[in-house]
């Protein structure tokens, strides 16, 4: 009796198994920081999915995230702790071009991504793509619900952006536009900035050619950014500075296999080394 029920599970397990697509993936790497916080660092991030399709096309998949130690967001110039344990993990169900994901307080809100959601809905209806974030328990003054659309036709490229409550609790959109011409584009935006004063900005980006490339935005706040970029086999460089003198620079070399090792610093002293690899 023993035998058929371990011969049971071991079949139902082998079922499961083939009826879902697993996947694994994941960073790692180590380094050194210098500035606010001077010291080494090292961290091991791995992302664990699996999903499966019914007969009738729905597709839903789970996903989550699990490591250890500090990895560095050369971006931002700072380290991120890697949570040791599975956390809520993100559901989606997928259908004819529609996704919905389920995910506590970690769907990004589209107008402000530092503010999050439960709930994310988007979309592909007749070339416009739509999105919706809801959050089911916001708190004063948070967002209950945000919102995009998008289109894209002979190279002009059209969005509205909302929410109901920005950092000051009050409703904003921003509408953008963007043309481009080859080698150049050009952009438009107007944030309302709820019930701030509205910021128009004008944008400029240029591939020079020779994996160079360049672009300057402005607004009528007299706020401005810069930046060059430069990629070439397995080199990247950029730099970008603005009104405020607010320069940062990244330096990041493809060495094969997975394998790069890059640099960063900025304007406040702060410098990131470190070699890393994707698995």
């Amino acid at each position: 009796m023993k035998k058929i029920l371990l011969a049971t599970t071991a079949l139902a397990m082998s079922a499961s198994f083939a009826a879902a697509d697993l996947s694994m993936s994941g960073r790692a790497g180590a380094g050194a920081i210098g500035g606010a916080t001077d010291g080494v660092w090292s961290g091991i991030d791995i992302n664990i999915s699996a999903s499966v399709e019914t007969d009738g096309g729905l597709s839903i998949s789970v996903s989550d995230d699990i490591g250890g130690g500090q990895l560095p967001d050369y971006a931002d110039k700072e380290l991120d702790d890697q949570g040791s344990d599975l956390g809520t993990p993100a559901v989606a169900l997928s259908y004819r071009g529609a996704t919905l994901t389920i995910d506590d307080q970690a769907v990004d809100d589209l107008y402000d991504d530092d503010q999050t959601g439960d709930i994310g809905l988007s979309a592909n209806i007749g070339g416009a793509t739509v999105a919706l974030v809801m959050d089911t328990d916001a708190a004063d003054g948070e967002p209950t619900n945000s919102y995009s659309i998008g289109y894209t036709v002979s190279g002009i490229s059209l969005s509205v952006t909302g929410t109901d409550a920005n950092d000051d609790g009050d409703a904003a959109m921003v509408w953008s536009a963007s043309y481009g011409m080859g080698d150049l584009t050009l952009g438009l935006e107007v944030d309302n900035n709820g019930d701030a004063d509205d910021t128009t900005t004008g944008s400029v980006t240029y591939a020079v050619g020779g994996g160079l490339s360049v672009s300057l935005s402005a607004d009528d706040a007299d706020g401005w950014d810069a930046s060059a970029s430069y990629s070439s086999g397995g080199l990247s460089v950029s730099y970008a500075t603005d009104e405020a003198s607010d320069w940062e620079a990244d330096v990041s070399m493809d060495l094969g296999s997975g394998v790069s090792v890059s640099a960063a610093a900025d304007a406040n002293d702060t410098t990131i080394l470190g070699v890393n690899f994707t698995f």
